[in-house]
Order: C-alpha cells, then structure tokens, then sequence
C-alpha cells in the first residue's frame, strides 16, 4: 500500500487540506508558481491542466486571473477536491482520463496548457509522445507552461525520495530545465522555450514556457 494515500484516509475530516498544503510547502511555494502562471496566460484564455491533483493551484490562479477557465484532465479517479466551490461554474473536471483519449474529442480546444508536476512523473521513452498530444489540444499559437523541478538540488532530492517511498511512485526520475528544453527541440513543432522566472524565486522549482509559432 502507498504511505501518502493510506495517511491520508486516517485525516479527521477537515484535516487533509492543511496536512497537504504544510506538506507540499517543504517542496515548493504554490503562491509564487501561480503569480508566475498567472502573467504567463493569455487573456480569457480556457485553460487545458493536466495533472492538477487536488485543485489547491488552481484556487490561486482563478483568484489572480477572473478572465481566465480551466479543464482538470487527469487519470487520477479524484480530481479537483480542495477546489473552492466559488470557482466551480469556471471549472471543468475531467477524472480518470489520459490527454491522448481526451484530444481524440477536444482536439484545438484550448488557448494554453499547464502541466504542474507531471513530467518527471512519466517515463523518459514517453515523454515526447505526451507532450505532442498536448500540442494537438491547442488552438494555433496556444502555449504549454510546464512546472518542474531542478535535479541536483537538496529540495529535489528529498521530493524524488518522497515521490519514491510515500508516493508510491518508484519509477519517478526527474528532467533538468535543459533537458526539457532539448526534448522538446527535438520532437515538437517549431517554438520557442525559456524559463519565465519561477527558478530564480523558488528553486529548484522552474517553469518554462513552450511558445509555439
């Protein structure tokens, strides 16, 4: 059985959410990863988050940017549960599905992508093909805003053990910003690729945004 989930269901009601966020703050500062996705995003822009877990992100953005929507896709069966119910009619929820079956019926649907936490979560071999379905759910001109973390750091060691032993996850191997970059060079359409300000204000944590021509 995963640790992380098995603590959880022991919780008192109530207690979840501020056991989460105490937990996640160890690793990142949500605060300062949603001011930097809240300049990156176009305006009234409908918004593909793919991964988005619990929402907790998500609540910080919507506050930011009132112009914007949102579409929570995840294979994740819960999706979405510390969302604020103030948000809900700006929300879309979509739990228990991969973004290749999702673009088979919302292909060119949104303006912008996030993808928080997700990649380093995905084997290597995998990555590339994950990352031009999510291309193919882009309007033309639509950005991918990726959040990842920096190996080599002490924060990012101690995520990947986490991610390893009280996740559950043990095949979780983390991707350099300069790896991310290269990757996508590679294999995706003609863009352009920078990290727009994250790593400098909370390392190891970056986010680069993939702009496409």
């Amino acid at each position: 059985m995963k640790i992380g989930p098995a603590v959880r269901r022991l919780l008192p009601a109530g207690a979840e959410r501020k056991a989460s966020r105490l937990y996640r703050s160890v690793f990142v500062d949500l605060g300062k990863v949603a001011a930097v996705l809240s300049r990156a995003l176009p305006k009234d822009a409908f918004v593909l988050d793919i991964g988005g877990g619990d929402g907790d992100l998500l609540n910080l953005v919507l506050e930011a940017r009132p112009d914007v929507r949102i579409a929570m896709v995840d294979i994740a069966v819960s999706v979405g549960k510390f969302l604020e119910p103030r948000y809900s009619e700006r929300v879309e929820l979509h739990p228990g599905v991969a973004i290749e079956d999702h673009v088979l019926t919302f292909a060119g649907r949104y303006d912008a992508a996030v993808i928080s936490d997700v990649m380093h979560h995905i084997p290597a071999q995998y990555r590339s093909g994950f990352l031009l379905n999510v291309v193919k759910a882009l309007r033309p001109g639509g950005p991918i805003l990726i959040k990842d973390v920096e190996p080599g750091h002490p924060i990012a060691a101690l995520g990947l053990f986490c991610d390893r032993y009280v996740s559950g996850d043990k095949n979780v191997a983390l991707i350099s910003e300069e790896q991310l970059r290269e990757m996508s060079g590679v294999s995706l359409p003609r863009h352009t690729a920078s990290e727009i300000g994250l790593l400098e204000m909370d390392r190891p944590n970056y986010l680069v945004q993939l702009q496409f021509e």
